[in-house]
């Protein structure tokens, strides 16, 4: 078996494992019981609309910045690096392990702890902007897979936190009757910055000839991102454990 015939069984075995599995031992009621009044809820949505969207909007540079990297990090390591084909495929699969490593291991040690703290948005945004000085970082200093792999290790703290607190923070704003609708728009808030990027943003790195480009919009995203994140108010409702 060839070795991406290995990783693509592999991915398989992963996602039935951690994805499908785990479902069958969840437990749930029969009947759903919501003891807020629909009045109340209407009126808590009302109140919350404009957070909603400085949620949405702040998010989506979040990922405007990630899924730019999560893209074209391959034309950045091919022109900055000067690795044959197989190297630069490995280069990338340790970059992105360090980053996962990070981001799978801060939200239950480190940031649901200070979120309890200081509030969730605050630690969110704090991440958010470690991430953009990651990426500037990058431009910087990126100048060999092995500084790559220790920025990628900060650029795994902003990870964690798109991963982990977004979604904690939305739920505080939505009553649950209206959480589905609501949440749809929240996921477009990942999916239109991936349009983007796939798109118009591809074509602007597919036409630049210094690829340090990449790295310069996943910083200035992250950076905006971390900024509009200031607008975004912290109801300090944080003692339920993070999503």
């Amino acid at each position: 078996m060839s070795y991406p015939s290995f990783l693509i069984y592999f991915g398989i075995v992963i996602v039935i494992l951690f994805s499908i599995i785990p479902t069958f031992f969840i437990e749930e009621p029969k009947e759903l019981v919501d003891d807020i009044k629909e009045e109340n809820q209407l009126n808590n949505v009302e109140i919350n609309k404009g957070q909603l969207w400085r949620i949405y909007i702040a998010h989506g540079f979040t990922w405007i910045g990630v899924q730019t990297m999560f893209v074209f990090i391959f034309a950045y390591i091919q022109q900055k690096f000067n690795l044959a084909d197989e190297s630069i495929g490995s280069t990338i699969g340790y970059a992105f392990l360090v980053m996962n490593a990070v981001g799978f291991l801060l939200p239950k040690f480190v940031l649901e702890p200070l979120a309890k703290k200081l509030g969730r948005v605050r630690v969110h945004l704090t991440c958010i902007a470690i991430m953009a000085a990651a990426y500037f970082a990058i431009i910087l200093f990126g100048k060999s897979p092995m500084m790559l792999y220790f920025l990628m290790l900060f650029v795994g703290i902003g990870w964690a936190a798109t991963v982990s607190l977004p979604f904690a923070i939305f739920s505080e704003k939505v009553s649950g009757e209206k959480m589905g609708w609501y949440m749809g728009i929240f996921n477009l808030s990942v999916v239109i910055p991936q349009i983007i990027v796939s798109g118009l943003i591809g074509l602007w790195i597919g036409a630049a000839a210094d690829k340090n480009i990449i790295f310069i919009i996943c910083a200035v995203s992250l950076a905006i991102s971390a900024f509009l994140w200031l607008f975004v108010k912290d109801d300090m409702n944080t003692t339920e454990e993070l999503s």
